[in-house]
């Protein structure tokens, strides 16, 4: 569960090109704004687009632009950060040719929120959901001027357990195709995305129906199943299994699903605590999600667990993943 996660180069020669081309690559990454990240200086964000120019990443989706009453943006409405990023990371991305899907409003306390009584969550849903139509405006501002900017993330990740009730089931479906028909409007030309988990509390054949339904009724454009290997709650055996219901239910409405690979290992989930995964379980993550990601291979995240600012088992991972990249020797995990 991405929104749980803690507030928080080098370069191969490839050997063998041929290689290069037929293994699968991470082609993005989220990046989870916290207030520290107000304080970065800019050649502190140049360093990090340098990482993730030389592991070849094409896209960013930035988590969210408010988290609670934070704004990472210029804002009128909400508590603006003394410093917001923002539009450092949009300049930053559009000088090195990488697509930018920007987040809305994030509630720390969405998981808690989400298990009220259906009366008590419509409501809450459509607080959530004017708090992210006005983020949106004030954004959409700022990111209009950027070539990089290609849409936007909405923040509230899909479970399999707490949608399962009909009536949830419809309040879901109802936020989301509100939200999605605003952004649309808002901004014609920009996709949509939503991620999704799941921790097989559905079976595969109800999951798929679950995503066919919800894609079907709103303006997502695409998808981004987390591949669950770093919390360990959809158990690897079965992880095709749902990759599949989730590729099944994207095509069958025309959309993309882009498979979030977990880089990190988690220690405990409250307090959140994890560690970088290594290099041999991130390539076999790759390597099962190849046959279903038709959108490419997302990645949570590279800042924190496969880059410099993450520490030295990040750069770990990062330097086994240089390797990895050009066919080399990997060091020992």
């Amino acid at each position: 569960m991405l929104l749980l996660m803690m507030f928080n180069a080098v370069r191969a020669d490839a050997e063998t090109p041929v290689t290069l081309q037929k293994q699968p690559l991470l082609s993005a990454t989220f990046i989870q704004l916290s207030e520290q990240n107000s304080y970065w200086e800019r050649d502190r964000w140049e360093r990090l687009f340098d990482t993730f120019q030389t592991i070849g990443l094409r896209q960013i989706v930035l988590q969210w632009t408010l988290h609670d009453n934070r704004a990472f943006y210029a804002t009128r409405t909400f508590d603006q950060q003394p410093h917001p990023p923002l539009e450092i990371i949009l300049e930053l991305a559009e000088a090195r040719g990488i697509e930018i899907y920007l987040g809305l409003a994030a509630d720390s306390h969405y998981w808690e929120m989400v298990k009220q009584p259906p009366q008590q969550l419509e409501e809450y849903l459509k607080r959530l959901r004017w708090r992210s139509e006005r983020t949106a405006q004030e954004v959409a501002t700022i990111a209009n001027e950027f070539r990089a900017f290609k849409g936007w993330y909405i923040p509230e990740e899909v479970d399999d357990l707490t949608w399962r009730p009909a009536k949830e089931r419809a309040l879901l479906q109802q936020h989301i195709k509100q939200l999605s028909a605003y952004l649309k409007k808002l901004t014609p030309a920009g996709l949509v995305l939503v991620s999704g988990f799941s921790n097989a509390r559905m079976s595969p054949n109800s999951y798929q129906q679950f995503w066919q339904d919800l894609l079907r009724e709103t303006s997502i454009d695409m998808l981004l199943f987390q591949d669950g290997a770093g919390t360990g709650k959809l158990p690897g055996e079965l992880r095709p299994l749902y990759l599949q219901a989730v590729r099944d239910a994207a095509t069958a409405n025309g959309k993309k699903l882009q498979v979030v690979i977990e880089l990190f290992e988690m220690a405990s989930e409250s307090p959140f605590k994890a560690s970088p995964a290594t290099i041999s379980r991130v390539t076999q993550q790759l390597h099962v999600a190849a046959e279903f990601a038709n959108g490419g291979f997302n990645s949570f995240s590279v800042p924190d667990y496969m880059s410099p600012e993450g520490g030295a088992l990040a750069l770990k991972l990062l330097n086994d993943y240089h390797k990895h990249k050009g066919g080399g020797h990997l060091t020992t995990p």
